[in-house]
């Protein structure tokens, strides 16, 4: 599965950007600068998590998933952690999410970590050079959204569908099994 495409990518990124950027400029004339930032992390974090769970097909484990964003995001609270903390948490969270629900290899999911870390280098690039969390966003998610041009690899010894030894090996045990029931029906019936 490829996942939501980089068409969709750069759109999210837009949204998120946006969102994220109306978020640091209205919740600290209510809140605090740290809560602020810390609730608009989770909140972009919770977004993207929605966006991959939309654009996938598997539906086992979307609970936990979001149990686990929850528990994450909770003890960031209450453990008082540091911003850059959190958005590491965060970050390192999206990872093992596309890693288990995008990608059949350890090298695709290698290749995934790799693109995280640069796009969370051109996230701090971004944010230091235009001192703008929202360019920050944007050019984190802009990064994020080529995920899905990572290439699949198939692991050695692992074949795409059943072998066509085992295939005919199927076959022949249900023809026998077949057989012996016609036999058992022909020689009660005589």
């Amino acid at each position: 599965m490829k996942g939501p495409g980089i068409l969709k990518g750069i759109v999210f990124a837009i949204l998120a950007s946006l969102a994220g950027g109306l978020l640091l400029k209205v919740l600290p004339l209510i809140l605090s600068s740290a809560t602020s930032s810390s609730l608009a992390t989770m909140g972009l974090s919770l977004a993207y998590l929605l966006f991959l769970q939309r654009y996938n097909d598997i539906r086992q484990g979307r609970v936990l998933i979001f149990s686990v964003w929850i528990i994450l995001s909770l003890t960031c609270w209450l453990l008082g952690l540091s911003l850059v903390q959190q958005i590491l948490l965060n970050i390192f969270m999206i990872w093992i999410v596309r890693s288990l629900y995008f990608h059949s290899s350890i090298t695709a999911a290698l290749l995934d970590l790799v693109l995280v870390i640069m796009a969370s280098g051109a996230g701090v690039w971004a944010a230091i050079q235009t001192n703008s969390p929202m360019a920050a966003v944007w050019s984190f998610f802009l990064c994020q959204s080529l995920f899905g041009a990572i290439p699949e690899f198939s692991q050695p010894g692992k074949t795409n569908g059943p072998s066509p030894v085992a295939t005919d090996d199927h076959f022949q045990a249900a023809h026998r099994v077949a057989q012996d029931a016609v036999r058992k029906l022909s020689t009660n019936l005589g």
